[in-house]
């Protein structure tokens, strides 16, 4: 299982980052296998990680947690929405926009 989070505040991010953060002070997905393939397919994690010098890949964990790192990935989301792939990336902007919204970050562990 492939989970995204975004901490709701700045002390969740303080608490995630010593892996002490409750479930109650993110918002998070989990993407299935289907999920998974659907987000490579659409370019989107190839595009964070060359544009951003990220690595987001099977057993990395990765944060985008600058304001300039967030604008960029939701950019860059943005630019992949399809009808196709819809259902995944509509729910990464949206976490991308609350991380912003929050002062918070995105954070990736695979």
């Amino acid at each position: 299982m492939k989970i995204i989070c975004t901490p709701l505040t700045v002390e969740a991010m303080c608490l995630l980052d010593m892996d002490e953060c409750p479930n109650s002070l993110l918002e998070s997905i989990s993407l299935n296998q289907e999920e998974y393939e659907i987000l490579l397919e659409s370019g989107a994690l190839e595009a964070i990680n060359n544009s951003l010098g990220k690595i987001i890949d099977n057993y990395e964990d990765e944060a985008i947690s600058t304001a300039e790192e967030l604008d960029k990935t939701l950019a860059l989301l943005e630019q992949r929405l399809t009808p196709e792939n819809a259902s995944v990336i509509q729910k990464l902007i949206h976490l991308n926009a609350l991380a912003i919204k929050n002062r918070t970050g995105l954070f990736f562990f695979f």
